[in-house]
């Protein structure tokens, strides 16, 4: 190659930095040339920029300068600068872990459960000799027959659950009562039928049973005039 030839066609590294010298306020009283250094095998190997010899910048600049432009388009060529721009984004947060809830546990001794109404409360005996009203606890009546586990409560509070299901209408079959009894044994009942009478009116609900059964009692009126007797059936 001739220097009139490298004149007029300048590699495209050379190009660019003529370009970078330009936009930063270089000043350039002289022409720049670009020059090839050629190998024994013809092939051109490195771009060197040759400025004006008034330029007070050594021309080893110009080749470190060039020998970078290389390697950013060699980089950009391969797909190592793309790698290193994707590595910057933030990694996928892994998926939560799938958790399924419990199902609850009845135990214990003396205790009570309608899971559908929220009930859990504590049973206390409440022998057929007592003449004391109840207090606002769920009892244990003595007085029932056998196969019955007849508990009572006041229906402003312990059953008062119970007695909003019925006034609303919406006291079903099939509802579901637990109880732990004295060994903690726990038995499983679902309601049968009900019924609403005056407080004389005793004997269906305390009567005894061919099958394991329970009797929720509880007062109903306006003036809590009446008795509800829910019948419930063991099933386990």
């Amino acid at each position: 190659m001739t220097k009139s030839t490298a004149r007029t066609s300048l590699p495209k590294t050379a190009a660019a930095l003529i370009a970078l010298a330009l936009a930063t306020g270089w000043s350039m009283s002289g022409p720049v040339f670009a020059q090839s250094l050629v190998e024994p095998g013809g092939n051109a190997t490195v771009s060197t920029i040759l400025a004006d010899p008034r330029l007070d910048l050594p021309e080893s600049s110009f080749t470190w300068l060039a020998e970078r432009h290389d390697q950013r388009e060699d980089l950009a060529g391969s797909g190592v600068l793309e790698a290193r721009v994707a590595t910057t984004e933030p990694a996928p947060k892994p998926p939560k872990p799938v958790t399924t809830a419990s199902k609850p546990t009845y135990s214990g001794y003396n205790r009570f459960w309608i899971p559908s109404l929220g009930m859990k409360d504590k049973v206390y005996a409440f022998p057929c000799s007592r003449t004391r009203a109840p207090d606002n606890y769920v009892y244990r009546w003595g007085c029932a027959g056998t196969n019955n586990v007849y508990l009572l409560g006041h229906a402003y509070g312990v059953m008062k659950p119970l007695h909003d299901l019925y006034v609303a209408g919406d006291l079903r079959k099939g509802m579901v009562a637990i109880y732990a009894d004295g060994s903690g044994h726990v038995h499983w009942y679902k309601v049968t039928s009900w019924r609403v009478v005056l407080p004389t009116e005793a004997t269906w609900a305390i009567a005894s049973q061919p099958v394991p059964s329970m009797t929720l009692q509880t007062c109903v009126g306006k003036d809590s005039q009446y008795r509800l007797n829910v019948r419930l059936v063991q099933f386990r």
